[in-house]
């Protein structure tokens, strides 16, 4: 029942409540009390009797000094003093009463009972209302015990029922006390704990908005903004004066769908607004001064008394850095960082969304001519020029609503909407005269070139990726045919012809169906037979014997030319060891055949399983063999040299720089192709011939003129020193071993 001093903040904010309540009792109870006691004193008639007066005048003098300590305690604000001084005063106060109670019944009239127990009654319940416990109770124990005592003892006309009734009386006033005082206590500790509790709120959202990047928002129901924080005035551009009383949906825009895929399901804020929606991590713009910033808004509605929506609190923040990292990001996913335009995923994509909506659109695929050649003579870094310069053009040449891509290295696409494969074949055709003007690069002047392909949906196909095959198909065929060619049923056939007569070379070779036939190389002094060249035949078990036009152009664009030209080799070389003459025997080489770098390795090891002397074997090959001259195709070529074998320059005279091939790559002879050797022996022909004659002369290599049909050719070539020929007058190809002389001259 003593005050003591508070043990913690909350005990400490319970006593300032208990000493609020009480300066407010402290200010009325003395002037309640004082006129209680004087009228009283009157109306017993206290006047005759000092002492009774000496104890009104107690009372009052009490009053004077709790108001005085309410007082001193309002300026001072020192809690615990205030309630012990409270104390003390209220006890000696209690005391008081009790004894001027008891003194008013014992000298009272027996007519003044009622007015005795009215009085008694009400000084008793005034404690009642007053906190804390120990002032209370201090005040009500003695001014009860002596109450009961003048009630039901000194009182006139005292009996056990006014006895009684008063103490059950006191005994509610006890219980009220009790109960008012903890009732007090639970709500003030309460109020306590959450004015506690709102301080740390408030102290956390301070270090909260002081240390983090987000920022506090709150607007009112028609969305406009309330108590502008300074972080967030800073984001808008605006102060915090100046931002109050704006609608905060005018201030930043929400990202409509589409523009960020990331919103879903999307939101709208001011459809939240109006709807009293909560929302997170809405995605909102602001332009202004400092351009474009990009915000992430969380809000949800807050409530007034009533349950009506009184507007939105939340938080935003600034996210305009990972934002546009996030578009870069995904730009550089679905683009082509070197032209910016889609990439093959993207495009790819694209093709299928309009394919399964049903859409009409032409499908054009475009390859550069020669890039690689452009890419070794100027440089990657012009390649890469020229590549970007492409793409522009091609980005000029259609319509926002089309789409271009770039399908990986020198290929490229388009996409035009809503167009048939007539329309589409004009764009590429457009487009061909465009990225075949010449185009200047880091002061150096190229022409490139392009093929295209075009298909159609859903003309041609409407699945995706037979629509991107057969576009494909028809920009092979502009390759051979010209710039630019719609796909049409026919090239699809011709592919299906070329891909089932690769699947059949393929079987004729494990099978055993290519054969060789010789055409003889005749020395025309001697008349002998110096070599034979193998020419390959395909034996078709049902088509018959297939000429070579038809299926060697097939096996160099498949796999099939390295594993052909072993098995063309290794027969050439079998039939050789077999014959009665030991003569040369010259094969073919392809281009393809080098491409692996294994060809003299399988040189090598045919000639020893077959037996056949290296300097019986001759290899011929074009200029389309040495159209890179790279180190690879050089040494391969060096070392069919080291192993004994002939290198003879064929086809000599067609090409473009079959001079410099003499001086690249030692060969042992050359043969003049048979273009010039038909038109002979007109005279610009035969000044060629004799020229090329004079500089194998030089290089101490021979020489053989082919397709001789005429006597005349024959004869010409006898009067200018051509000593070898090859052709239908000399001999035709056949199966049989070559014999010593040639029948025409014999």
């Amino acid at each position: 029942m003593s005050v003591r001093l508070p043990r913690n903040e909350q005990e400490a904010a319970v006593m300032r409540d208990q000493c609020n309540l009480l300066f407010l009792l402290c200010m009325l109870f003395p002037a309640a009390g004082s006129l209680n006691v004087v009228v009283n004193s009157l109306a017993f008639g206290v006047s005759d009797e000092p002492f009774m007066m000496a104890m009104v005048a107690t009372v009052l003098l009490l009053y004077a000094a709790i108001m005085r300590a309410a007082l001193c305690w309002k300026r001072a604000k020192d809690d615990h003093r205030f309630l012990r001084h409270a104390q003390i005063l209220y006890t000696c106060l209690g005391f008081a009463w009790g004894t001027t109670i008891l003194l008013f019944a014992m000298n009272g009239r027996p007519d003044q009972t009622v007015l005795l127990l009215g009085l008694a009654s009400g000084v008793v319940s005034t404690p009642i209302i007053s906190v804390p416990m120990a002032v209370a109770f201090g005040f009500f124990i003695p001014n009860a015990v002596l109450s009961i005592y003048a009630v039901g003892f000194a009182m006139p006309h005292a009996d056990v029922f006014s006895a009684t009734a008063f103490i059950s009386f006191c005994a509610y006033a006890t219980i009220g006390i009790f109960f008012t005082n903890i009732t007090f206590s639970g709500r003030s500790e309460a109020r306590a704990a959450l004015q506690r509790e709102i301080e740390t709120v408030n102290v956390f959202l301070r270090e909260y908005e002081q240390g983090s990047p987000d920022w506090l928002w709150q607007t009112d129901q028609d969305g406009r903004i309330t108590e502008a924080t300074p972080r967030m005035a800073e984001a808008i551009g605006l102060t915090p004066a100046s931002a109050n009383g704006r609608m905060l949906a005018e201030l930043v825009s929400t990202v409509r769908e589409g523009d960020q895929a990331e919103d879903s399901p999307h939101q709208d804020l001011t459809a939240c607004f109006r709807e009293r929606q909560a929302f997170r991590e809405l995605l909102v713009h602001h332009e202004g001064a400092h351009g474009i910033r990009w915000f992430r808004l969380t809000g949800h509605p807050i409530f007034d008394d009533r349950g009506s929506t009184a507007g939105f609190r939340g938080i935003g923040r600034d996210v305009t850095a990972s934002h546009e990292a996030s578009k870069k990001v995904n730009f550089l996913a679905t683009h082509d960082s070197l032209t910016g335009l889609l990439n093959r995923r993207s495009f790819v994509e694209a093709v299928r969304t309009l394919c399964e909506e049903k859409r009409s659109f032409a499908l054009i695929l475009i390859d550069l001519d020669n890039f690689k050649g452009i890419n070794d003579t100027y440089g990657h870094q012009t390649g890469d020029r020229l590549l970007q310069g492409i793409a522009g053009r091609i980005h000029q040449s259609i319509r926002p609503q089309d789409i271009s891509a770039r399908l990986g290295g020198d290929e490229f696409a388009a996409l035009i909407a809503g167009a048939d494969g007539e329309e589409g074949l004009a764009v590429a055709q457009r487009l061909a005269l465009q990225l075949g003007e010449s185009f200047v690069a880091d002061s150096t002047t190229i022409h490139p070139g392009a093929s295209i392909g075009v298909s159609a949906c859903p003309h041609d196909a409407q699945d995706p990726h037979r629509l991107m095959m057969l576009a494909d198909l028809a920009l092979y065929k502009a390759k051979e045919q010209g710039k630019a060619c719609l796909f049409d049923r026919w090239i699809e056939e011709e592919h299906h012809s070329l891909v089932s007569l690769e699947a059949e070379l393929g079987e004729a070779i494990r099978k055993g169906q290519i054969g060789l036939l010789y055409q003889p190389i005749v020395d025309l002094k001697s008349h002998r037979i110096v070599s034979a060249e193998a020419l390959v035949r395909w034996n078709h078990p049902s088509r018959g014997c297939i000429m070579p036009s038809e299926f060697i152009g097939t096996a160099e664009r498949s796999d099939l030319m390295e594993e052909l030209g072993r098995v063309i080799l290794q027969i050439a070389c079998r039939d050789a060891v077999g014959w009665p003459s030991p003569i040369q025997v010259n094969v073919n080489l392809s281009p393809r055949q080098l491409r692996s770098g294994r060809f003299p390795q399988i040189l090598a090891q045919t000639l020893e399983e077959s037996g056949l002397p290296p300097e019986r074997l001759g290899i011929e090959i074009t200029e389309n063999v040495l159209l890179d001259q790279d180190d690879r195709t050089l040494r391969q070529l060096d070392t069919i040299r080291e192993l004994g074998v002939k290198l003879v320059l064929d086809d000599f005279g067609t090409g473009y720089s079959s001079l410099t091939y003499l001086h690249e790559v030692e060969v042992d002879g050359i043969k003049i192709d048979a273009a010039f050797t038909r038109k002979l022996p007109e005279r610009k022909v035969a000044v060629i011939y004799r020229m090329i004659a004079r500089l194998a002369m030089d290089l101490n290599i021979y020489v053989v003129a082919e397709g001789v049909e005429e006597p005349s050719q024959m004869e010409w070539l006898n009067q200018n020193g051509i000593r070898f020929a090859q052709g239908y007058l000399l001999g035709r190809p056949s199966p049989s071993p070559p014999t010593n002389r040639v029948e025409y001259l014999a």
